[in-house]
């Protein structure tokens, strides 16, 4: 997991993040957009303007970079497709005040352009197992806008350090390798949702399950219309109170006859409960994309 004090972060950083540009667009492609979800959600409860966007998005809606936004750009590699263009339309397209890029690579186009930037040295930037880096990153770079400790970094890499597969789990995806045919769906509340979209990323790229990834309260319907006895959904909860899309989302898919476990937050009856560690949210995160990790692994052997 990435480690500040031997990840460089460009001295530009700390003057741009005090200078309170009134909007904030975090941006990325894939798993690199993923990642930013949860500090989003963070900025914007703490009354900072700010807004998730992917950079497709972006890209085909240049008026939403205006002359006082702070525009933060994560790629790993720092040369795709879609943030070359991006780089390419600064200037004449889109004027930010500042860009802040968080990347693997100083060299990268992106980086050029940066004002300032926060280098992730995850060595993974072609595989999505660089997300932690990017996840934590983003935690580390939202502290730093809203003037608050990040102590909780440290923290959640001894929080991750320790994270290992649940045995439910590890039955769980027994079961899913066993079935033929079978299909996953994850889906999470609030901050959780970058675990969840995370998850399904991987598990299409590491294994032969057909997975999805779903923000809890979102395109619920089809979810639950696609739903049988041969999908099994993993539902991240929050310990932060009950939610009731999630429990809602749980009841249709339970009778639907869907296989649905519950990650966190509340039991859902007639589900299987996995507890989770509870404590910051980012933290909580964190945890998530590990088990996770774990759990695809499970999937693939």
């Amino acid at each position: 997991m990435l480690e500040f004090d031997q990840a460089p972060i460009s001295l530009g950083l700390y003057p741009l993040v005090r200078d309170h540009q009134r909007h904030i667009i975090l941006t990325g492609m894939g798993t690199s957009h993923f990642a930013a979800l949860p500090s989003w959600r963070r900025l914007v409860a703490a009354g900072k303007p700010a807004s998730w966007v992917d950079t497709e998005n972006l890209l085909e809606n240049p008026q939403l970079v205006t002359r006082d936004s702070l525009l933060v750009v994560t790629s790993r590699s720092g040369s795709g497709g879609h943030v070359c263009a991006l780089t390419d339309g600064l200037g004449r397209t889109m004027n930010p005040a500042a860009v802040m890029a968080i990347t693997d690579d100083p060299a990268s186009p992106l980086a050029a352009v940066a004002d300032c930037e926060v280098l992730l040295r995850s060595r993974t930037s072609g595989s999505p197992k660089g997300f932690l880096n990017a996840l934590i990153a983003h935690d580390y770079v939202a502290s730093m806008i809203l003037k608050e400790d990040n102590a909780d970094v440290s923290g959640t890499a001894r929080i991750v350090a320790t994270a290992t597969l649940p045995a439910k789990l590890r039955e769980i995806a027994a079961r899913v390798a066993a079935q033929q045919d079978s299909r996953l769906a994850y889906a999470g509340c609030g901050e959780h949702a970058a675990a969840a979209l995370y998850a399904a990323l991987l598990t299409n790229e590491a294994t032969e399950s057909v997975a999805e990834g779903h923000i809890v309260g979102q395109h619920r319907r089809d979810l639950v219309r696609r739903a049988d006895a041969k999908l099994t959904a993993v539902l991240f909860g929050s310990h932060r109170g009950p939610h009731a899309a999630l429990r809602a989302l749980a009841g249709d898919l339970l009778a639907a006859g869907s296989n649905v476990v519950v990650v966190g937050g509340a039991d859902v009856p007639g589900s299987i409960y996995v507890p989770r560690h509870t404590g910051h949210v980012g933290a909580e995160v964190a945890h998530n994309v590990v088990v996770i990790e774990h759990f695809v692994a499970a999937l693939a052997t």
